[in-house]
């Protein structure tokens, strides 16, 4: 699968580092996150396979997600746009670059966690929250408070696809 954002002055990659928003113990702030969850408990040190995709069902069945989504450590990763890409029942792949069509900078809904290497500084990073068919789950901007500061409850409640119509695919 192709895992890219564009930003205005380029694309992020995973591992590299994203601007998220997020309100935490504090009011909302703009950070710069890794792209790709590391645990609290790896002690700041990333595993093989980035984390860069939490799915919508694990959650809070997973050790990794379950402390961020219960801690209410939920953000906003900014994009411009997001490259997506399916392989149909032949195996040919398609890659489409995806925006909705009413907003040029949008959130996808991230957790974020915190892990302190034994030695070093302290690393926060996210991973996104994934639908079941794969795509990123891209937030209203009137689902951002809910999504950020919301109950669980609340949050869950706003995990789910933008309608088709609301979305401009491009083929790359």
């Amino acid at each position: 699968m192709c895992d890219r954002y564009q930003f205005q002055h380029g694309e992020a990659h995973p591992g590299e580092s994203v601007p998220v928003l997020r309100e935490f113990d504090g009011p909302l702030e703009c950070v710069a996150m890794r792209w790709g969850l590391i645990p609290f408990a790896a002690r700041g040190v990333a595993g093989e396979q980035p984390l860069i995709h939490a799915p919508l069902f694990g959650l809070t069945d997973s050790p990794i997600y379950r402390g961020p989504w219960i801690n209410g450590q939920r953000c906003l990763q900014l994009a411009t746009s997001y490259q997506y890409c399916t392989v149909d029942e032949k195996g040919r792949q398609s890659c489409w670059q995806v925006r909705p069509r009413r907003h040029e900078v949008f959130g996808l809904a991230a957790l974020w966690d915190r892990s302190q290497p034994l030695t070093g500084a302290m690393v926060e990073s996210c991973a996104l929250i994934m639908l079941p068919d794969g795509m990123p789950v891209i937030l209203q901007p009137a689902d951002h408070a809910a999504w950020l500061t919301g109950s669980p409850m609340e949050a869950a409640a706003v995990l789910v696809p933008l309608p088709e119509a609301e979305l401009h695919r491009t083929p790359v």
